[in-house]
């Protein structure tokens, strides 16, 4: 659902800049390009606000990517499930790390925001399409009540010759209605021409029969109508009504272009009187949604009278300044684009922004990559490759370690500099030891270990560098860093990061604090109803506070909460918890225990 909302909404602003630049361009080719490309080229606008089609790089679409990456990184927790880092001396109590998944329930409020917003724009856009339906409904059953076929053989002649010099093979039908004063054309499969009571001329009818033909020929209602669905569409989106305007007015004047090129210069000043002789008296029902009428306002008369003195048959450098002008505007089609969602795979990449994408090897394992610092080095390295993925690099060195064991580190293009450093190859075999000899609780050994980024940072600038890691949102380097700063510069970090919502830092620093420190932001979470930030603290509480919170959520009823927790606890204790709820008569509590 949200990301049906983020195409919409870059599919909006495609559109919409689509549009303004069209139409900021105007005055040049206003009085030199034909009027029929000016009625056309507004087909270009329609689709980019219609076809999420779109490349893989484009300025709307990075635009909405980022921003899907920034909601990403400041709202959805990050796995708790991140290895220890190197020792930095530190003497901190090692957490309880357990190995859960982000409860479903931490993210169902940013859930709930985009099905609101969904179901606000689907009513809206329906009840806009139904009323424009409505309206051409009763139009169409208005004409008719008052509509009488046309048998003067001399106009229906008159018509045919008009069809055929137009070579319009599908039969147009011909009527007079005294509701109307302005000449009209309805109908999308079956077309109609109306006439206004009284008498007309054979020149006027020919004009009025030339000018209704062409609308038909050139499929007018159907373009309308497309527009009117773009109008549905995007509702919300003051540009779409706009295009209408710029449509509607471009139609009149393509088909008076249409006509004007078969006159000559006295016919050109009938045409005009013919237009202005309808527009004397008012329509008694407009509805621009149910018909092509041959006036429609002073205003645009105005214009259209002013074309047709101004017309002039385009030479052939116009002609191609024009094709190059509208290659250029299909080129901006595709250069604004629109927001493409992303498949899953690129999903999963996403939650955790500083990993290559996620590899499971043969042993059950995930490969993940982390940031780490090591004697002035900040080491961004991943492990537990797949046989089939670390085949891939072929740059690596055997490292010895201190205990004498020796390990296999392969480095991607990044860092190949890094193979003959000795002081960074040192920092390197330093990291592996340390994390190797910890007690890893739920982790894997590291094996097939890849480095991808190595760093030199002085031991003199440390806080001021992570000022600036955390300014400029730089995950991995922070979270690499932060283990050796002064634990009062530490506290006040978390502080910071827990008043500013940035969830992703918080996961990456909560396994460097002690266990008063957890529960601190465990209990201030709880109390200020932070989901995201409580269930990333729940993976490093321990088992008797853990048991404190499912006890106090359990008497309060507090179902939403509890479930939570329950994706901490081991299968003895959702049993134990079960048997209580089932002798308690809790059902909301049994059915989620015993999923």
């Amino acid at each position: 659902m949200s990301e049906f909302i983020k195409i919409l909404l870059s599919l909006s602003v495609s559109g919409a800049l689509l549009l303004l630049l069209i139409l900021g361009l105007k005055p040049l080719y206003k009085n030199k390009f034909s009027k029929r490309w000016q009625y056309y080229i507004w087909i270009v606008v329609a689709l980019r606000f219609l076809l999420p089609f779109t490349p893989d790089t484009t300025i709307v679409g990075s635009l909405f990517e980022k921003f899907d990456t920034a909601a990403i990184t400041n709202e959805i927790p990050t796995s708790p499930n991140v290895p220890v880092p190197a020792d930095t001396g530190n003497s901190k109590a090692e957490p309880t790390q357990t190995n859960r998944e982000i409860t479903t329930a931490a993210m169902r409020e940013p859930f709930n925001k985009y099905v609101c917003l969904f179901f606000i724009w689907s009513a809206l856009a329906l009840v806009l399409f139904v009323r424009k339906v409505t309206v051409y409904q009763g139009f169409i059953q208005y004409i008719k009540a008052g509509n009488k076929e046309v048998s003067d053989i001399k106009i229906l002649n008159l018509l045919s010759d008009c069809e055929e010099k137009l070579n319009i093979k599908t039969r147009v039908e011909l009527s007079c209605n005294p509701l109307i004063a302005s000449p009209m054309l309805i109908g999308f499969f079956r077309p109609r021409i109306i006439l206004p009571v009284g008498e007309l001329e054979d020149k006027e009818l020919s004009y009025i029969f030339v000018h209704e033909l062409t609308h038909s020929k050139q499929r007018d209602m159907f373009y309308k109508w497309l527009i009117q669905i773009i109008v549905c569409v995007h509702w919300f989106n003051p540009f779409v009504y706009l295009l209408e305007k710029e449509v509607n007015k471009s139609c009149e004047l393509s088909c008076d272009e249409k006509v004007l090129s078969v006159l000559d210069d006295k016919a050109k000043r009938e045409y005009g009187d013919t237009l202005i002789s309808f527009l004397k008296s008012s329509n008694l029902y407009k509805s621009s949604l149910a018909s092509v009428t041959l006036t429609e306002g002073a205003e645009q008369l105005k214009e259209r009278l002013g074309a047709i003195m101004k017309f002039r048959k385009k030479s052939k450098v116009v002609i191609a300044i024009t094709a190059i002008f509208t290659v250029a505007v299909c080129v901006c089609f595709f250069v604004t684009g629109a927001y493409a969602a992303p498949s899953a795979n690129s999903k999963e990449k996403n939650l955790m922004p500083d990993a290559v994408p996620n590899v499971e090897n043969n042993k059950g394992y995930t490969y993940v990559q982390r940031g780490f610092y090591s004697d002035s080095y900040i080491i961004e390295m991943g492990w537990n490759l797949s046989d089939t993925i670390s085949k891939e690099y072929t740059n690596s060195k055997e490292i010895t370690l201190e205990d004498n064991s020796v390990i296999k580190v392969y480095f991607d293009e990044n860092t190949v500099d890094y193979l003959n450093d000795s002081n960074a190859i040192s920092a390197i075999g330093k990291l592996l030891y340390s994390l190797n000899n910890r007690d890893m609780q739920n982790y894997p050994t590291i094996e097939t270990p890849l480095i991808t980024n190595v760093t030199y940072v002085s031991e003199n600038n440390l806080s001021i560098l992570a000022d600036e890691y955390f300014q400029n949102s730089s995950l991995t380097e922070f979270s690499a860093i932060f283990p050796v700063l002064d634990i009062e510069l530490q506290k006040e970090y978390c502080q910071k990061i827990y008043d500013d919502n940035k969830i992703a830092f918080f996961s990456s620093i909560i396994p460097y604090m002690d266990r008063d420190l957890v529960m601190l932001y465990a209990d201030k979470s709880d109390q200020d109803q932070k989901v995201n930030f409580f269930s990333v603290i729940l993976g490093y509480v321990q088992s008797d506070d853990l048991n404190q919170y499912a006890e106090k959520y359990y008497e309060a009823n507090n179902i939403s909460y509890f479930t939570i927790l329950v994706n901490y606890m081991t299968k003895e204790e959702r049993q134990e918890w079960l048997k209580r709820a089932q002798t308690d008569k809790k059902t909301n509590f049994v059915a989620v225990l015993s999923e």
